[in-house]
């Protein structure tokens, strides 16, 4: 089975995003982060089977220095780990980025799919 780990990074991520919802619409927040959280439990458990099934990772939109800066971080967090291959899962309204080998997957960010690009000047 493949070793799925969580960075700091998406944690990061996922609570922006979350906090986000609260601003957003209080009363449907707590609802939808359940939801998400949900999709990316079963999104490891696929990961687990299958860490190629995702989308090979296409970083066009990094532009800012910010975003250059933090996709700098997250190659050299996938070097030491020895996972140079980057790629994106698709939730229902999220997109999840991870790297992986044969035997090992990080999850890296999440985004919503409206957003442009990874990164922490995104929200």
């Amino acid at each position: 089975m493949i070793i799925v780990d969580v960075a700091d990074s998406f944690g990061e991520s996922l609570d922006a995003i979350e906090a986000f919802m609260f601003v957003q619409d209080e009363g449907s927040a707590a609802r939808r982060s359940d939801q998400l959280e949900g999709e990316i439990v079963e999104l490891i458990a696929r990961l687990e089977q299958y860490p190629k099934i995702g989308r090979r990772a296409d970083f066009y939109a990094v532009t800012s220095a910010a975003s250059q800066a933090w996709l700098r971080q997250v190659e050299q967090l996938a070097a030491r780990a020895r996972m140079l291959e980057f790629r994106e899962s698709v939730l229902s309204a999220h997109l999840v980025l991870y790297a992986c080998s044969d035997t090992r997957v990080i999850l890296l960010s999440i985004r919503h799919e409206r957003e442009v690009k990874y990164g922490p000047d995104v929200v």
